[in-house]
């Protein structure tokens, strides 16, 4: 028994166990006859070597082997010249028959708790396995005898039973076991013992799961049975290839009951998020066990009800389940490939996004992944990628999901339409360009946020040196205030940028630009601090009238440098012309603004020199105006950095 088929059996759902063990069956004949072929040609094509070999490998595929070695079995074997032939694998191909004769033996079993007749049968396939099993001498790892190899193939052994003819009594119970079983197909699924009404909700169910399933592209899975057991429908979805992965539903009258079963926690939750807006009510979720599952038996196991109005609204329910379940296939898969990108919230959040949108994540993991990402953005960046370097630390988290959910889009409905693998992974790559353009969006706007901050410097400084009299003093000291609170949230964008900019390749220079800036706002601040200083301790009389010139520039300088930092958002390549001007020409205003700043320092100094001051304040007027040049002076360093960069990396790229 499947681990697939002990699930439903630890459900309890009979009436789904026998079909499901008779589909599983009918395959473990084709997988018997496979490998009693296999033995007979490998020995005769070891008496033969020169013969051409064949591969058998279509016969391998056709019975569920996921083995491709065993193609070149045949190829391989060899002749001892005593009767014996060595053939590869020969221990673990007598185990794989073995568990084949009990896979066909099984549906026999469960017939047998409802039949005498039946169970009487079942006793004696059972007990000509284990006679036929215990009587077979002990197989060496990669040795077989040439009388055992008759034994094993032959349809009329000397000893009067053989295993071919055990495969082949065994195949004629199963018809008509089968036969005995009213079977039909409604839209894919295999149906027994329906009753008429039963047809409409089986059909809702399969219309979802057909809309969908295209989605899993060529992963297996998504196989349904459904049944009748005394007053319910059963339907079993067999999801995919993962052991304990069940999804079953009762449908009794207008009420229906869903168990899902799954060895990942958070694959179960997640379909309960894509069951929202059914009405289905959950009950809390259990574990349970079961022997040959892998993580030591254990899985999880949830149970949902809903009773809906109508048959209308049955069905819809019906479909809606159907239409979920090719989601889960490869979902935490999918969840850890994503994860290497985005945070893990971020993953599920994007998988629950790709399902709402019915594009699923198959295409992504057809196409590669998280490696189709990262060769898109070795493309993408100018300077060495460190695979696993998560995206979201470079683009940003909002624009990483955004981009993640065009890759699931584009992926999906790409290879749905035939498009071409190139095609894609070009539309992935663009579309990584346009996100690294907004990246650069982004921090444009953070350069004009500090810049902003810079021109408040400025700007509250000028107004503060304008005032007169004693409105003076308290105005540079309520400055001095909000200066040392401006120049510390200027402190932090750069922090913030630089964090993020050491990260994110090719965008070193907004670190630059704006650390250059934050020059000018430690010059100011200084500046705010000295003049509240001054008059707070040795006021002079007046202020020279070039120093306050050299204030108000300082504010123009100040406005320009914010002015052209907001342009540099609008410029772009192949972008309006009237764009690049006003950048430009703000970009001109910084520049001639400095060189007046300098000349106002000269003339501050000047007069400073002629005028009756104490050493106080002959100091800080000094100190003061060597500020105020100074932070035009880094305006002008990061207005040219900027400057730069649009007109080459922009406007060139």
């Amino acid at each position: 028994m499947t681990a697939k088929t002990q699930i439903v059996d630890l459900l309890g759902e009979r009436a789904l166990l026998l079909p499901a063990l008779l589909t599983a069956a009918l395959v473990a004949n084709e997988r018997a006859k496979y490998i009693l072929s296999l033995l007979q040609m490998a020995a005769s094509q070891a008496e033969n070597p020169q013969a051409t070999a064949p591969s058998l490998r279509q016969e391998r595929e056709a019975c569920g082997l996921a083995e491709p070695g065993l193609d070149r079995v045949i190829a391989r074997a060899q002749h001892d010249g005593r009767g014996h032939y060595h053939i590869p694998g020969a221990q673990r191909l007598i185990a794989l028959l073995d568990d084949a004769l009990r896979a066909m033996i099984a549906p026999l079993g469960v017939a047998a708790k409802d039949a005498p007749d039946a169970a009487q049968r079942h006793a004696r396939f059972a007990e000509r396995l284990e006679r036929l099993i215990e009587a077979r001498p002990a197989v060496d790892e990669e040795l077989l005898s040439g009388e055992m190899i008759a034994a094993l193939t032959s349809g009329r052994p000397k000893a009067g039973d053989g295993f071919h003819l055990l495969v082949m009594d065994l195949h004629k119970e199963l018809n008509r076991l089968q036969g005995a079983v009213s079977t039909m197909d409604i839209a894919g699924a295999k149906a027994y013992g329906l009753a008429e009404p039963d047809r409409a909700a089986v059909a809702a169910f399969m219309a979802g799961v057909k809309r969908t399933a295209p989605l899993k592209f060529d992963h297996p899975g998504l196989d349904t049975i459904a049944a009748r057991a005394n007053d319910a429908l059963l339907i079993q979805n067999d999801i995919g290839t993962t052991e304990a992965h069940v999804l079953v539903i009762r449908v009794t009258g207008l009420r229906i009951s869903v168990t899902y079963t799954d060895i990942h926690l958070p694959r179960l939750r997640f379909l309960q998020a894509l069951c929202e807006g059914t009405g289905i009510h959950w009950e809390d979720i259990r574990s349970r066990q079961a022997s040959g599952i892998g993580d030591a038996d254990l899985f999880y196991l949830a149970f949902g009800e809903v009773a809906v109005a109508d048959v209308a609204a049955l069905g819809a329910v019906l479909e809606r389940l159907g239409s979920r379940i090719v989601f889960l296939i490869d979902w935490n898969k999918a969840r850890k490939r994503l994860g290497l990108l985005v945070p893990n919230e971020a993953a599920v959040d994007i998988l629950g996004w790709a399902a709402a949108q019915e594009v699923g994540h198959r295409g992504f993991l057809e196409l590669g992944g998280e490696r189709l990402v990262y060769d898109a953005l070795e493309q993408a960046v100018k300077t060495p990628l460190r695979y696993g370097e998560p995206l979201h630390a470079m683009i940003g988290d909002d624009v990483a999901r955004d981009y993640l959910r065009f890759v699931l889009q584009i992926t999906a409905t790409g290879l749905l339409q035939g498009q071409s693998e190139a095609l894609i992974r070009d539309r992935v790559r663009a579309e990584l360009f346009s996100h690294f353009r907004s990246a650069e969006q982004r921090f444009l706007v953070e350069c004009a946020n500090h810049a902003e901050i810079v021109a408040q410097l400025a700007s509250g400084l000028r107004a503060a040196l304008r005032r007169g009299g004693t409105e003076r003093v308290e105005a540079l000291a309520q400055h001095a205030v909000r200066a040392k609170l401006w120049e510390s949230r200027a402190d932090t964008v750069v922090k913030e940028l630089r964090s993020t900019v050491r990260r994110i390749a090719g965008t070193e220079v907004f670190c630059r630009i704006v650390e250059t800036a934050d020059d000018a706002a430690d010059h100011l601040e200084d500046a705010a601090f000295l003049a509240q200083l001054l008059f707070g301790s040795a006021r002079p009389d007046a202020l020279p009238e070039p120093l306050l010139v050299l204030a108000d520039l300082l504010a123009d300088a100040a406005q320009a440098f914010r002015r052209t930092m907001e342009q540099a958002q609008y410029v772009r390549r192949g972008g309006e012309r009237e764009a690049v001007q006003r950048f430009l020409e703000t970009a001109e205003r910084v520049v001639t603004v400095e060189h007046q700043t300098d000349e106002r320092e000269r003339a501050v100094m000047t007069m400073l020199m002629s005028a009756t001051l104490d050493c106080r304040q002959l100091h800080m007027l000094s100190a003061i105006a060597h500020h105020l040049e100074a932070a035009a002076d880094a305006l002008l360093r990061a207005s040219l950095k900027l400057r730069d960069h649009v007109l080459g990396e922009v406007m060139l790229a």
